[in-house]
């Protein structure tokens, strides 16, 4: 039975995009657009395609439509208390296959967001690697009718909030601390690292691929201008994170690029990537902690969708943005390309009437336990010790 309903969910949304608008002035909706990881995520939607060869069903994704996949419930309008609910929307296409054929995940992207406008939503947050492939949403606009937002503004907001909550409790000494921000000219990135320099700390590595190189200037003097006594280094290889005892990793790459050879004992990961810029091997060292950056949680709300998040009512940030927004019926576009301190500022200040806040520490495995945090606690401390 569940089976024959999602096929005909998918009609529905095969058809929809060549009916008129669904919109209505007087109710305010929102949508968010995501993408499969890998085709494990596929099987969480549509667990009767694992009969197919994985050649067989990519292949039948590439000529799939994009589809909704929950209805999101739970949020109320701040201004009137009103119930308010929006959509996500899946683009029928893995990781990997969106970086391999950009032109046709552009597509994908824009049916995605027109299906979005068809249902009636007024405003879409853009997913994984559906921000990056559509240049931060300028690819959009003037091929669409809908305010968009990318998320990144309370996702480095949050990315920076994890960072230093775990600073605190691991009792790292602020003024040795060495951090590296892996895909640090990206939008997450870079705004990351300016939160991380404005808060204090001094000696930041910024990392990214050698075609990005001429980000590097500009991001350097933003981040002298807000910290003087910075001290920036930058690289283009991975393995230069072994000196970093926090590293910040928000890349779009389709697969893992840190692997346990590149971390130090007592090495902290907060890994924001969609899918994981963390391979497996770095997840069983008992010596490293690995955190999931960009959880939120948001009381009340369900994307009744399986995220695999430890709480049902965690988000991912990107979502929560979208989420803050709506709760304020925001009727432009938010972040696009870039986001600003100006504007991350006030989706935190507005995050925060929601009783938004930080998810409770967890990797792509576990919950992380007390007994882990003390492990490398005891690490950093005999580090600092010698």
């Amino acid at each position: 039975m569940k089976v024959i309903k999602s096929i005909l969910y998918s009609f529905r949304d095969l058809i929809i995009r060549f009916l008129p608008d669904l919109k209505n002035k007087r109710e305010y909706k929102f949508a968010f657009l995501v993408h499969p990881r890998n085709t494990s995520d596929v099987f969480r939607k549509y667990p009767g395609l694992k009969i197919l060869p994985k050649k067989w069903l990519e292949k039948f994704l590439t000529f799939y439509w994009p589809v909704t996949l929950s209805k999101i419930t739970g949020l109320k309008s701040i201004a009137t208390g009103k119930s308010l609910y929006g959509f996500i929307i899946t683009i029928p296409l893995t990781a990997r296959q969106m970086m391999e054929n950009r032109q046709l995940a552009l597509r994908k992207i824009i049916q995605g967001t027109k299906l979005a406008e068809k249902l009636g939503a007024r405003l879409i947050g853009l997913g994984g690697l559906t921000s990056s492939l559509s240049k931060g949403g300028l690819d959009l606009l003037e091929k669409i009718n809908i305010n968009v937002t990318t998320g990144h503004a309370y996702t480095a907001y949050n990315v920076t909030q994890t960072f230093l909550k775990l600073v605190e409790i691991l009792n790292a000494n602020k003024s040795k601390i060495i951090v590296a921000v892996v895909g640090a000219t990206g939008s997450v990135g870079s705004t990351s690292a300016k939160l991380i320099a404005r808060a204090g700390f001094n000696r930041i590595i910024l990392i990214d691929l050698e075609r990005k190189k001429h980000f590097f200037a500009d991001l350097i003097d933003e981040i002298k201008k807000l910290n003087p006594n910075s001290i920036i280094t930058t690289s283009h290889q991975i393995q230069d994170i072994k000196s970093a005892d926090f590293i910040i990793t928000a890349t779009n790459a389709p697969e893992a690029t840190i692997r346990s050879d590149d971390l130090k004992s007592g090495a902290v990961v907060i890994d924001d990537a969609q899918p994981s810029d963390v391979a497996q091997d770095v997840l069983v060292r008992p010596d490293v902690l690995v955190v999931e950056a960009g959880v939120v949680h948001t009381p009340d709300i369900l994307s009744h969708f399986n995220f695999n998040l430890k709480d049902r009512h965690d988000n991912f940030c990107c979502l929560a943005e979208v989420l803050i927004l709506a709760a304020h019926e925001w009727n432009s576009h938010y972040v696009i390309n870039r986001a600003s301190l100006q504007l991350v500022d006030e989706i935190s200040t507005m995050g925060r009437k929601l009783n938004f806040r930080i998810g409770e520490f967890q990797n792509f495995l576990e919950k992380i336990s007390d007994e882990k945090i003390d492990i490398i606690r005891k690490i950093i401390k005999k580090i600092d010790v010698n």
